[in-house]
């Protein structure tokens, strides 16, 4: 009981910080690598946080905050679904299953949060209009941290310690066809988050690159990052120009200094 209670309070803990990524100036914390990394560290297994980051990753990758929208939350996912699968000594099948209605839940959360920030963004305001600049400053930072730091950390807490031990029993009583199925649902999940990826950013264009990328990994078998370092010499083919010297050649010097 008292290890559940320390392992929720880590999470709790992980998810409020990788949830102040914004007050941090956005160094990407609240991304599931970074966040399950994390988790996996506090929890003493950073190797399975990092493969569980890889993985969610690929998943939430096109979901960004932008603006007012509201998108998944890949940290929570990452967070609360690498300390499920840590505990119960379960792969990422059961992170990525547990990833999309964590990171919905987490999503509506953002919301509630908004709702506690125009609280203090108002507090800020009357202390402006009175040209109090440090009492602005001060509301700001404690603002921050009581509502998002504040809020994520109830929320990890609470959905891991009132959740270990169900998940424990659950993940046991689960029939093997079922887990079978789920990993190869969870296994169709990045192929989503690459569609919404590409939803974005796909054009005439750019599509011959993609089919070529997916050719390389397909039928070369070529592992990723081989394939990353052919396209950026595709990039610095395209951004050279082709007329270095556009003066005609006159005579044997100009050919040397060609060369």
């Amino acid at each position: 009981e008292e290890n559940n209670m320390l392992q929720a309070i880590l999470a709790g803990l992980v998810l409020g910080i990788c949830k102040m990524d914004m007050f941090f100036g956005y160094c990407y914390l609240s991304r599931p690598l970074v966040a399950s990394t994390l988790m996996g560290l506090a929890l003493g297994d950073v190797t399975q946080g990092i493969i569980i980051g890889g993985v969610l990753e690929v998943i939430f990758i096109g979901s960004f905050p932008v603006g007012a929208a509201v998108s998944p939350d890949g940290a929570a996912a990452g967070v609360i679904g690498t300390a499920f699968a840590i505990m119960t000594n379960t792969g990422p099948e059961l992170a990525t299953a547990l990833a999309v209605p964590i990171g919905l839940l987490g999503g509506f959360l953002f919301i509630v949060v908004k709702l506690f920030n125009s609280v203090f963004a108002t507090a800020m305001s009357n202390q402006l209009k009175k040209s109090k600049m440090k009492a602005a400053s001060r509301i700001y930072v404690i603002g921050c941290w009581i509502s998002t730091f504040g809020i994520y950390f109830i929320f990890g807490l609470l959905a891991v310690y009132s959740g270990s031990g169900a998940v424990q029993s659950f993940v046991k009583s689960i029939p093997v066809d079922v887990i079978n199925g789920l990993s190869a649902a969870a296994n169709l999940l990045p192929a989503i988050g690459f569609a919404m990826l590409l939803k974005m950013i796909i054009s005439k264009k750019m599509s011959p690159f993609f089919f070529i990328g997916f050719m390389l990994a397909a039928y070369l078998k070529l592992p990723t990052i081989a394939i990353t370092l052919l396209a950026v010499m595709f990039v610095i083919i395209m951004l050279t120009p082709h007329n270095l010297n556009t003066a005609p050649a006159t005579g044997q010097e100009d050919l040397d200094d060609d060369f």
